[in-house]
């Protein structure tokens, strides 16, 4: 009984873990799928249409086997996704940050000197921590957006 006890804690312990990095990666891989999908429904269309002897737009054709998004949209959708991940970084940071103060001192108000366990606070310090990592991660992908931005920016002000 204590060999199955301490396995299912320690598939909570993983649920637990896995849990920021499937609400990040989630949305990210559907996005990716949908926009994958979608450009090869467009390229077989296209296929089908030249099999069958019919007449294709050749600027249709490029289109569909190139990225159908221009410098400046791809540009754009880099400081939007900037923006994004920057604050939705910096938000769950400040969150964290307010539930957090708010925990300890909900603790420091109820003990009373002998049911107070600092231990008690360790859990949660874990996974607060592991909520800053996430926040961190996303604060730093939100950055690199941006980089990329002013760099796509500066490389089409070149060309201009």
């Amino acid at each position: 009984m204590e060999v199955y006890a301490s396995f299912v804690y320690r598939l909570f312990n993983l649920l637990e873990d896995l849990i920021p990095a499937a609400v990040i990666l989630l949305p990210i891989m559907f996005y990716y799928l949908y926009r994958r999908n979608l450009l090869r429904t467009k390229k077989e269309i296209l296929l089908k249409e030249i099999e069958n002897g019919n007449i294709v737009d050749p600027e249709m054709l490029a289109k569909s086997l190139t990225n159908p998004l221009s410098e400046e949209q791809r540009s754009q959708n880099n400081l939007r996704f900037g923006i994004i991940f920057s604050l939705s970084g910096v938000i769950i940071t400040v969150a964290t940050a307010l539930f957090y103060s708010y925990l300890k001192g909900m603790y420091a108000t109820h003990a009373n000197g002998t049911t107070f366990n600092t231990e008690d606070l360790v859990p949660i310090t874990l996974v607060i921590t592991m909520v800053y990592v996430v926040a961190g991660i996303l604060l730093v992908v939100g950055i690199s957006f941006f980089v990329t931005y002013f760099n796509q920016k500066k490389k089409l002000k070149k060309a201009a």
